[in-house]
């Protein structure tokens, strides 16, 4: 039985551990996990816990498998996020590239118990996508040469650029520019 546990134990890695899931970015707030499977890739079995926002960045075709359960095979669009906060328990799987393109799938851990929301009484010119006592998102298209003002307030923004063209942004309050390639990320500080 001793045996039995330890393979079961050494069978699968935390998430932050597994090679093809890179910590990208931590703070007392997040743990941006960057994950990228090459075609023909599988990742380890590997540990999920921690409420987590899931944020596609390519349309690749995937398997995956739940320790225990039959392999199954799906799809996940650009425009596709979603959220798990693991109320019932981690999740134990595995993950493989059925196609010739590079998964990309960001997976957004959310370290904080309560992270800090904007106001409600900040209003931006986008709709609330997804909200709870850990995050906001929105989600929004620009257009070539379009211009948005985010405004100044005391709560850490995360930026994600899905798609499309290059972004440059203009952080007026440090006087920098901010580059933005589809499938990379900023982290704004209050």
């Amino acid at each position: 039985m001793v045996l039995f546990l330890s393979i079961s134990i050494a069978g699968q890695v935390p998430v932050r551990e597994e090679p093809r899931h890179k910590v990208a970015l931590q703070n007392h707030y997040i743990r941006l996990l960057d994950v990228r499977i090459q075609p023909g890739d599988t990742s380890l079995f590997h540990v999920h816990q921690i409420p987590s926002f899931f944020i596609p960045l390519s349309t690749t075709a995937i398997g995956s498998e739940v320790k225990g359960q039959a392999p199954r095979q799906s799809r996940f669009p650009l425009d596709s996020t979603w959220y798990n906060g693991f109320e019932n328990g981690p999740l134990i799987h595995r993950v493989w590239n059925n196609e010739t393109n590079v998964l990309h799938v960001i997976d957004l851990e959310l370290l904080a118990t309560k992270n800090s929301t904007l106001p409600n009484n900040i209003q931006l010119p986008f709709k609330i996508d997804f909200e709870n006592e850990k995050l906001r998102v929105y989600k929004f298209q620009l257009q070539a040469g379009q211009i948005i003002a985010l405004p100044l307030i005391m709560t850490p923004m995360l930026l994600i650029s899905v798609a499309g063209a290059d972004l440059e942004l203009k952080d007026s309050a440090r006087k920098n520019l901010i580059y933005l390639k589809a499938g990379s990320f900023q982290w704004l500080d209050p």
